[in-house]
């Protein structure tokens, strides 16, 4: 009787210890000092493993310093990383995968004086957490992820030679639902693409709104029909990567660095194949407070907030939270959609459309009026004159010493496109390429000798026509400066400037501005990319880009290439309020001995918009790896 009550106890002892065993939420590897270089050059042979880069998100430390004033990392690394390949099978078969497709791996540093403030730590989220919050159940799927992730998980040892790891761990278990998903029903869409750029927009532009920021994009469906492969399952299928940057600075830089592994959070979006329904799913930030030992009351109730308010813009979108989800905690706290505000939204669309008609219908008419038809004698472009705009800035002075403050644009009365072309013909220009950058905003790409000789990106610059409201060009002083550098000279392309001043009339200045000194040696901020940090798009003995907007064989060999992106790509100048300055595309690349090389975009993007803020970069975070994801398969 004695053996069995004590046999009982034993048994009930290693029960407990069994059920109050610790979770592995991330093994770390770590490498001595600051290991942020390092950590670069691998993510730059993960393609070897057949992985891409969705998201880059380097140095971000710094960020937070500039906007709070906080110091506590040396460095804070996020790579949102994905294998397609691997990826789609698991996809077709459950679509919550997306919550990892792609999935984070994170480095950090800790100040010298904290505990392990010694070493770089690196990792991601452990593959059995990951499975189990998506809450796949079949184990050939779990293994073919698992499987998928360990390729990393080598090249990782093999590149950065760890010394040391670490293991952080969690008691207790995940949230019943660690998933939120929602659903979204529409009708009457004709096309499902136009649709999902619009809906991309719509969403892109409120979450900026309310200070959140897309960390890294990527269209899976795009991608597999540009690789051949069939994803019939789905009409629409891409994630995007989304952050709050006040919120990662709360945690990531107060002692939590290691929750980094959740962040950015994949928000997939998918359309079931003829279904009318867009269904959007995350993990929950109940996932980050069950496992990251965050205890401070005020900081996980801050966390919550903003759970809360991801929850809340959906529902501002028209979506429903799915039964049996996640999200608890917003549940009972956001409002329900108003049907009032979609009618009230509608009639405003309605009106706004109808006046657009009117417009055109007016701008027609004036048209006929000004323009007869052309015959052999009298070209059309030379009898449509649009009105003479007044500019309040200063006029574009040729010549003399150079000012303090350069401009980046010169602006113009408005010219139609043709009218415009026959006079940059008449002036010595070469017209090299004309594109709609966005709907309404047309380049047009020129070039001369004098642009020719440098050799360089200058060697075509752009004029944007706006529609009936002014012309914006590009002006060679101010990215000459940037690109040559040491060998540029104040005056060097006066000739450009005067043919452009015959040509376009009247030159005033802009507000985007840099100081002319600091052009020479220009970049955004500590840490970021300077001219001379070209990025390698393609290598080979014959490099033809498919479907350039141009190309132009400069004198020393060399030959520019103007690329021209999706207009999806496009539109990140919409998000920040840029439109006006649509000649700063297409994005160029230039092709020199066998390889091709493209300007940093967090360079480019930061020269040719000097008025944005580092907020304003923030809400175009995944631009600058969109585009050289574009520029890159334009060569294969």
């Amino acid at each position: 009787m004695r053996f069995r009550t004590i046999s009982k106890l034993i048994a009930s002892l290693m029960l407990t210890v069994t059920l109050s065993q610790a979770t592995v939420l991330a093994e770390f590897q770590g490498t001595k000092g600051e290991a942020g270089n390092q950590l670069t050059d691998l993510i730059r042979k993960l393609d070897t493993i057949d992985y891409t880069t969705v998201g880059k998100n380097e140095h971000i430390e710094v960020h937070y310093f500039n906007k709070y004033k906080e110091k506590n990392l040396d460095l804070l690394n996020f790579y949102t990383i994905i294998d397609k390949k691997s990826m789609r099978e698991l996809l077709i078969k459950n679509p919550d995968f997306g919550a990892y497709a792609p999935f984070n791996l994170l480095g950090y540093k800790k100040l010298a004086t904290a505990k392990d403030g010694d070493t770089t730590w690196y990792g991601h989220l452990n593959t059995e957490v990951m499975l189990d919050i998506i809450g796949e159940k079949d184990e050939n799927a779990r293994k073919t992820f698992t499987t998928m992730v360990e390729k990393v998980d080598k090249l990782v040892m093999d590149e950065m030679k760890p010394t040391t790891s670490k293991k952080f761990e969690f008691e207790g278990e995940l949230p019943k639902q660690p998933l939120l998903k929602m659903v979204k029903k529409f009708e009457g869409v004709d096309d499902i693409e136009e649709y999902v750029e619009e809906f991309i927009m719509q969403h892109d532009t409120l979450f900026g709104k309310k200070e959140f920021i897309i960390a890294g994009f990527i269209d899976l469906k795009f991608e597999y029909s540009d690789m051949d492969l069939e994803f019939n399952e789905y009409d629409a299928y891409w994630v995007s990567s989304l952050c709050h940057f006040q919120f990662s600075n709360s945690v990531f830089n107060h002692d939590a660095p290691h929750a980094g592994v959740f962040a950015p959070c994949s928000v997939y979006f998918y359309i079931p194949k003829g279904s009318n329904e867009l269904h959007v799913g995350y993990a929950t930030v109940e996932n980050w407070i069950n496992t990251t030992g965050i205890t401070d009351k005020a900081q996980l109730e801050y966390m919550k907030r903003i759970a809360d308010e991801v929850i809340v813009a959906f529902k501002e979108l028209g979506f429903t939270i799915e039964e049996g989800t996640g999200g608890e905690s917003a549940k009972a706290d956001t409002t329900p959609r108003n049907l009032s505000n979609d009618i009230d939204e509608l009639k405003v669309m309605i009106q706004k459309l109808s006046d657009e008609v009117a417009e055109l219908k007016k701008n027609e008419a004036v048209d006929n009026t000004i323009a007869p038809k052309a015959t052999s004698n009298t070209p059309e472009v030379a009898t449509i004159q649009l009105p003479k705009k007044e500019f309040t800035t200063a006029k574009m002075i040729i010549g003399g010493t150079a000012p303090k403050n350069l401009t980046a644009y010169y602006v113009a009365s408005p010219q139609t496109p043709q009218s415009l072309k026959a006079k940059l013909q008449a002036n010595g220009f070469e017209i090299v390429g004309t594109n709609e950058i966005l709907k309404g905003k047309t380049v047009v790409s020129i070039t001369n000798d004098e642009l020719k000789k440098s050799n360089s990106f200058v060697s075509v610059i752009n004029i944007l026509v706006n529609g009936t409201d002014e012309l914006r060009v590009q002006n060679p002083s101010y990215f000459g400066a940037a690109y040559l550098q040491d060998k540029f000279k104040y005056g060097q392309f006066k000739a450009t400037l005067t043919a452009l001043q015959s040509a376009l009339g009247d030159m005033h200045v802009v507000e985007d501005m840099l100081e002319f000194i600091k052009l020479e040696h220009y970049h955004f901020m500590f840490g970021m990319p300077h001219v001379d940090d070209t990025i390698e798009v393609a290598s080979g003995s014959k490099l033809t880009p498919k479907n350039p907007a141009y190309t132009l064989k400069l004198p020393n060999g060399t030959t520019l290439v103007g690329h021209q992106m999706r207009s999806r790509n496009n539109k990140f100048l919409n998000k920040v309020d840029a439109s006006k300055n649509a000649q700063l595309l297409p994005y160029q690349s230039i092709i020199k001995d066998g390889k091709a090389y493209m300007l940093d975009p967090k360079f480019y993007l930061a020269l040719s918009l000097p008025l944005l803020s580092m907020k304003d970069f923030m809400q175009i975070a995944s631009t600058p790896d969109e585009i050289e994801k574009e520029l890159k398969k334009s060569y294969k």
